[in-house]
């Protein structure tokens, strides 16, 4: 076990903090695409982005608190 803690609370925080995020970019999409290019980028745009940066994120703390 190693003697740097780790902040998990901060990795949920920015998860929690992107899925809000795409929450609000899902209601601003909605004024600029209609049909099906509005339903594919809340199905698979938002998520897939909110799920990259979330991991990046999470990386990048990994990589800065876990020496």
């Amino acid at each position: 076990m190693s003697s740097s803690y780790y902040p998990l609370w901060i990795e949920k925080l920015v998860f929690l903090a992107l899925v809000s995020l795409g929450i609000y970019a899902g209601f601003f999409m909605q004024d600029h695409l209609d049909g099906a290019s509005l339903i594919l980028s809340w199905v698979c745009g938002i998520p897939l982005v909110v799920l990259v940066l979330t991991e990046g994120i999470g990386r990048a703390f990994q990589f800065n608190y876990s020496k």
